[in-house]
């Protein structure tokens, strides 16, 4: 069953040249998006929405959504750079201007988990994927949401630039309690950006199991680890832009990675505020394309 994500916002803090989304022009309606959310937890059976980005504190409406995904009953996984939970933020990626500061205590009082991004020990490296976005900059995020009593899932995407570095990177994570979970990404060849700057990502299968072996021996005893490969993730998500575009990646029918996968190509399935954007996912489902769970 699929997972879904939400991106929250059509802009972000930082600009990741190996990033796999695809930039909405325009901000639904919260309203429309809460509908949308509430239809596939009443069809589908959904329990969780995880809420990314562009980034999603770049929405200009973000707690009252979270808010009213929280009242739905639904658990909900933020990703976000979290640059905005430390004051004035400004736009780095598909738009301009500032943002003005996130309250983080009511961010964290409606989100079963915050996912911070942390892409090397060093901005040096950290910069080769996530520019912008400085090594201190992460941890003084960490430090506020350990104050605000969050529950921090860490996100590293792993690719041939800080293969080398998880054991760094696996030190800077001891002194934050609220840390709890380490999600490990092998960079996937997709979306506009990510398809044509791969070959400055890409890493294979091998590489990437020993980046997992490192993480399993260096982790803090307080943070699961968990793998998440290229292929592991086929399948595996619907995606909602900001304008509302519901969509997936194209990609094969093999259970395993395939050449043909790398691609900048999606599926779109409809728009959130289709009157019969449900039933098109119920369709699928009945022509045995997994829909969300």
């Amino acid at each position: 069953m699929r997972s879904v994500i939400l991106s929250a916002g059509k802009s972000c803090f930082v600009a990741c040249p190996g990033c796999y989304n695809y930039f909405g022009r325009t901000i639904t309606e919260t309203s429309q998006v809460l509908k949308f959310a509430a239809g596939l937890r009443d069809r589908f059976g959904i329990r969780k929405i995880t809420v990314g980005g562009g980034d999603p504190l770049t929405w200009r409406d973000i707690v009252p959504l979270l808010t009213g995904l929280n009242d739905l009953g639904l658990r909900i996984h933020l990703d976000t750079v979290g640059t905005a939970f430390l004051g004035t933020a400004q736009i780095r990626f598909m738009g301009t201007g500032t943002v003005e500061r996130v309250p983080a205590d009511e961010v964290a009082a409606v989100s079963d988990m915050i996912g911070i991004p942390l892409d090397g020990s060093t901005d040096a490296v950290q910069q080769q994927f996530r520019r912008h976005a400085t090594v201190a900059s992460q941890l003084a995020v960490l430090s506020l949401l350990d104050e605000v009593g969050a529950r921090i899932c860490i996100n590293t995407v792993v690719h041939s630039g800080n293969a080398d570095d998880i054991a760094a990177i696996a030190d800077l994570l001891g002194g934050f309690a609220g840390i709890r979970q380490w999600q490990l990404f092998q960079f996937m060849p997709i979306g506009p950006l990510g398809h044509r700057n791969r070959d400055r990502y890409l890493i294979s299968e091998d590489d990437f199991q020993h980046a997992i072996d490192v993480a399993y021996d260096t982790a803090p005893a307080h943070v699961a680890v968990c793998a998440k490969s290229a292929g592991g993730r086929k399948h595996r998500y619907l995606l909602i832009d900001s304008a509302g575009l519901v969509w997936t990646p194209e990609q094969s029918q093999a259970a395993s990675w395939h050449s043909e996968d790398a691609n900048d190509r999606r599926h779109l399935i409809g728009n959130v505020s289709d009157a019969d954007i449900l039933d098109r996912l119920a369709a699928l489902e009945n022509a045995g394309t997994e829909v969300p769970a």
